[in-house]
């Protein structure tokens, strides 16, 4: 466990598995950590890769002196960016869900140098206007008790976020409502420019994502020149988190057929 200084930010992270194994970045979603969110995935490929698992800044231990105009997708990528050039990485391959499988689409146009191969669970390219609308209204306390209706699961999530104090858990439910009022150039790339990223991807989606639907999956996969595309059957969200054993096995697959040494 250590702290680097990336841009403006001490960022947490964690450096796990085989030494001199090839890196892969494990990227979390909103709200998020970097050991919360990959828990099902440390020990798999801990055993044959070099694991490096950020918290993204605003989120665990990671600090966040830019407040929440710097809570977005193209800032978390830039930040990934100098976190891999701090640590003299590269290339590396990527795993990431939900934002961080969605930042990587900034990361994989502006370092292509540093994007190998990227494994994006549960992304979408846009947030949709019905989406927007699904957040941006609600207040803290409406999502923390739709999302942790049991005070356990409540206190499990404070519990990781409480390094920037006690109340920080709030900071980042309100960033997180706060995404939906962001521009589209805030967290996503020109869907023009997405048949730019030329880096092996495997997008793996649930066919209950309430978040986004398949469609969006397989519209993504379709505006991407290298993508492979797994839907996932009576899974949500969070593939990695609800179904490890098969992402793992898709993710394995995947990156022995795309991301070897040079």
């Amino acid at each position: 466990m250590a702290f680097i200084t990336v841009a403006d930010v001490q960022m947490f992270y964690e450096d796990l598995g085989k030494p001199d194994g090839l890196p892969i970045i494990m990227l979390h979603g909103f709200t998020g950590t970097g050991r919360a969110d990959w828990i099902h995935q440390i020990d798999v490929f801990g055993s044959g890769f070099r694991l490096i698992l950020p918290d993204l800044r605003g989120h665990g231990r990671s600090s966040n002196p830019g407040g929440r105009s710097a809570m977005n997708h193209r800032q978390f990528a830039s930040d990934v960016a100098l976190l891999c050039d701090g640590l003299g990485i590269e290339p590396a391959a990527f795993l990431g869900e939900s934002t961080g499988s969605m930042l990587q689409l900034s990361l994989a146009l502006n370092r292509p140098d540093l994007v190998a191969a990227a494994v994006l669970a549960g992304a979408s390219y846009f947030w949709s206007e019905e989406h927007r609308a699904s957040f941006r209204t609600r207040s803290v306390d409406e999502l923390a008790e739709d999302w942790f209706p049991e005070s356990e699961a409540l206190s499990q999530f404070t519990a990781m976020h409480t390094s920037l104090g006690s109340d920080h858990w709030r900071v980042v439910l309100e960033d997180f409502i706060g995404l939906f009022s962001h521009d589209h150039g805030e967290d996503f790339p020109d869907e023009a420019e997405l048949g730019n990223i030329r880096a092996p991807v495997l997008l793996v989606h649930g066919d209950r994502d309430h978040n986004f639907a398949p469609e969006i999956a397989c519209q993504l996969y379709r505006k991407l020149p290298n993508a492979e595309l797994c839907v996932l059957p009576n899974t949500g969200h969070w593939p990695p988190r609800e179904q490890p054993r098969v992402f793992n096995l898709l993710a394995e697959d995947f990156l022995a057929r795309t991301y070897s040494s040079p």
